[in-house]
């Protein structure tokens, strides 16, 4: 009986030794993914995608332009995730508006992934429903995230 107890509390020590340890698989030291990056020509590519659904392009200017990569999107509350990375792009643009005389900045909002467009919206002033602005707001890319990122107030 008693070196079975003896045999316990060795065998409890070496466990309790070997938890503690830190475990080396092979020399190998863990080395974090790195954070996707917004390819090249996505936010060229955005403003080009809001000139075409709005059919002016020479009559819109744009201004605090953001865009960021993220691990999925999805186009409204009950639409399926899309996996991503997807670039996202926020901003305003001004559209002059002939007719009417009247110029004011409205967010858009641009989805892609793979270098094509998945989705935009673009707020205008006729319109109620103000798709673009709660998109970038949920993406942390309205105008008080832009301030804090750029330092500026445009």
């Amino acid at each position: 009986m008693r070196a079975l107890i003896v045999a316990l509390a060795i065998a409890g020590a070496a466990g309790a030794a070997s938890a503690s340890l830190p475990t080396v698989n092979s020399g190998e030291v863990p080395i974090p993914a790195p954070t996707p990056q917004v390819p090249d020509g996505a936010r060229e590519q955005a403003e080009a995608a809001i000139k075409r659904d709005l059919g002016d392009p020479d009559s819109i200017t744009f201004r605090a332009v953001r865009a960021m990569e993220a691990k999925t999107v999805r186009h409204g509350p009950f639409e399926k995730t899309i996996d991503g990375p997807a670039s996202v792009v926020c901003g305003q643009y001004k559209w002059q508006d002939r007719a009417a005389g009247q110029s004011d900045y409205y967010w858009f909002f641009v989805a892609i992934k793979r270098g094509h467009v998945l989705w935009t919206a673009f707020d205008m002033a006729s319109s109620e429903f103000d798709e673009a602005y709660e998109s970038c707001k949920g993406a942390e890319l309205t105008h008080q995230r832009l301030t804090e990122m750029s330092g500026s107030r445009d």
